[in-house]
């Protein structure tokens, strides 16, 4: 999926009660009658997946997006989240194709709408909620193949949804002048977006969220449902490419990978010996190599983030002209909410995914992104949000099914201490999509985390809903949308 969350649920959308259903037939969008007054916190939509065309130059139905966007305004809406495709707007190196994005913004700004541009640097195809194809660009990801540079877990499982954090030095991808680094290629284009998004950069444009991994999320590519992962399967280490081996052999002198690692993506916690819960002395994600090599798995990634953001924050420095002021332009982040056996000793799907909160007592993923964050906001000189999925989501949810191990509930608290205890400034999105016209549930548990009542900084910065489209734009759905936005 491109900016949409992980699947955390079992994949489907809900109905009035928050079960599964069918998904919404699309019919055209209605006026609303009357604004909407916005409540205390921003409410965002994310946008259709495919918005612009395949060139990368227009926009795909502008009358109909018009339309679409007149009616989120009417209904309180701050603005809208859209992936800026790398596989699109990047066809050859250092060649831009921005058209697209220019045209978006122009429409916004006549609408009143702001825009969250997410640098999406991982395709769309294969995950949930994906109705569209698009691959990273073909001249990076020939190379990334002949070079080893995508995560991969044994020979044959293989993601191409991203390069693997290992090229991020890898002076191997083509460039106009020379070869570059996948980040010198990330900076590249973040910098020809702002520049040639200049004039909207801290107007319509009020934030950059940067891409970094599969979906966009600051994680490993664990569990794939192109090769088969089914909820609530833990699955797999993607640390077998080459240059992974490499880093991990530099940082801790590990030659291989540690032994007892699941070799099936859909398997259970206890299926895997190195998650097996038994004498907390012995478990293997607490001592010896598990131990080891789990720590430099969840470090690698997350200096990984930090290089990522400095890269942003350079980008933006070299752009002509003033910076745009720091409460008119952020960047973010975005973390995946990975729910499912968070109450196992393990935390087998976090750790899979690079969010070890296992290997000791204190070991915690969330508060070691935070501060992540908290140091590339001072470089920057300007906040970086901290976005969080899962928001409307609750412990009760997978009563029925007693092996998912699951409490949303509890790691978004954790989540939210984090950025406390690191003056980070937090905002989510929904998980699943589901009927706004039904989704009072919805909305109510999405209220209680947004805690808009607050002064301090549990209060979240925004929240984006998923996703954009005919039905999303229904009379009955604005109006219950309205109603909710007022109330934040």
């Amino acid at each position: 999926m491109g900016s949409a969350v992980s699947c955390l649920d079992g994949c489907l959308k809900r109905d009035a009660s928050g079960n599964a259903a069918t998904t919404p037939v699309e019919i055209p969008a209605q006026p609303v009658e009357q604004q909407v007054m916005p409540g205390r916190v921003p409410i965002y939509v994310m946008m259709q997946l495919d918005w612009m065309a395949d060139d990368g130059q227009t926009l795909r139905q502008p009358e109909k997006l018009e339309a679409q966007f007149k009616a989120l305004k009417a209904a309180g809406v701050r603005g809208v989240m859209a992936d800026v495709w790398w596989g699109i707007c990047e066809p050859q190196p250092n060649t831009y194709k921005f058209g697209a994005a220019l045209a978006l913004c122009s429409m916004l700004k006549a609408i009143g709408l702001e825009f969250q541009a997410t640098m999406s640097f991982h395709q769309c195809g294969g995950n949930v909620g994906d109705p569209v194809y698009i691959p990273i660009p073909s001249w990076a990801l020939s190379v990334a193949k002949e070079k080893d540079l995508l995560y991969r877990y044994g020979a044959d499982h293989v993601s191409e949804d991203c390069l693997s954090l290992a090229a991020a030095n890898e002076r191997v991808f083509a460039g106009a002048s020379k070869q570059r680094t996948a980040l010198e290629c990330y900076h590249d284009y973040m910098r020809a977006f702002m520049t040639a998004c200049r004039t909207y950069i801290g107007d319509t444009i009020q934030e950059m969220q940067v891409g970094m991994g599969p979906c966009g999320e600051l994680r490993y590519p664990s569990y794939m449902m192109s090769k088969g992962w089914n909820y609530p399967g833990v699955g797999l280490v993607v640390a077998d490419d080459k240059g992974m081996r490499r880093m991990l052999k530099e940082a801790v002198g590990m030659e291989a990978l540690p032994a007892g690692l699941p070799d099936k993506q859909n398997a259970l916690p206890d299926d895997a010996a190195i998650f097996r819960a038994g004498d907390p002395a012995t478990e293997g994600f607490r001592t010896g190599d598990g131990k080891k090599f789990f720590e430099w798995y969840t470090s690698a990634l997350i200096e990984y983030g930090r290089m990522l953001l400095t890269q942003a924050s350079e980008a933006l420095k070299h752009l002509e002209g003033p910076a745009p002021p720091a409460d008119k332009f952020a960047f973010s982040i975005k973390v995946s909410g990975l729910h499912w056996h968070c109450m196992h000793p393990s935390r087998a799907t976090e750790t899979c995914a690079g969010y070890n909160c296992s290997s000791s007592d204190t070991a915690n993923a969330y508060s070691d992104i935070a501060a992540m964050v908290a140091g590339a906001a001072k470089v920057a000189g300007r906040p970086v949000f901290f976005n969080f999925t899962c928001l409307e989501m609750t412990n009760v949810d997978n009563n029925g099914n007693p092996q998912t191990q699951s409490a949303p509930e509890d790691l978004i608290a954790q989540v939210r201490m984090a950025c406390i205890k690191h003056a980070v400034p937090l905002s989510g999105e929904n998980a699943l999509e589901f009927d706004l016209a039904t989704g009072s549930w919805a909305f109510e548990r999405m209220t209680k985390q947004m805690r808009c009542w607050s002064p301090g900084r549990d209060k979240m910065h925004g929240l984006t809903l998923l996703r954009l489209n005919d039905n999303f734009v229904k009379e009955d759905c604005l109006r219950e949308l309205g109603k909710f936005v007022a109330s934040t």
